[in-house]
């Protein structure tokens, strides 16, 4: 029942994600604070352009914003095949692929801080 439920809370966080920044523009913090593009930054945009399908420019917003959407239409399907199921092993799965590769994610963030602070600015 627990893991049940954390998949279904997780399913919802995501859902309401896309929608909210289908409907509404968000600022990054970060940015505010310091001047500098996070590697999130424009990923809001990004994502909001890519629901309208305007690859281009959301690529232009974020090099990350099109694996990444990928990556969330994935998990959301597969939270879902979970539930369905009555099965709750995509977690831990997950869990296990971000400890594997947790080198290659963060020189991913890097490439994309300094692709957006280099372009966008």
């Amino acid at each position: 029942m627990k893991k049940k439920l954390i998949n279904i809370l997780t399913l919802s966080i995501l859902i309401i994600f896309i929608c909210i920044i289908a409907i509404f523009p968000v600022d990054c913090i970060f940015t505010q604070f310091t001047g500098i593009y996070c590697p999130g930054c424009g990923l809001t945009r990004a994502f909001n352009e890519i629901i309208h399908f305007n690859f281009v420019k959301a690529f232009y917003f974020n090099i990350l914003s099109i694996p990444l959407f990928i990556f969330f239409i994935i998990l959301i399907i597969n939270l879902l095949i979970d539930i369905i199921k009555n099965r709750y092993n995509f977690i831990p799965k997950l869990i296990n692929f971000f400890a594997k590769y947790y080198l290659i994610i963060i020189i991913l963030l890097i490439l994309s801080f300094i692709y957006n602070n280099l372009i966008l600015k």
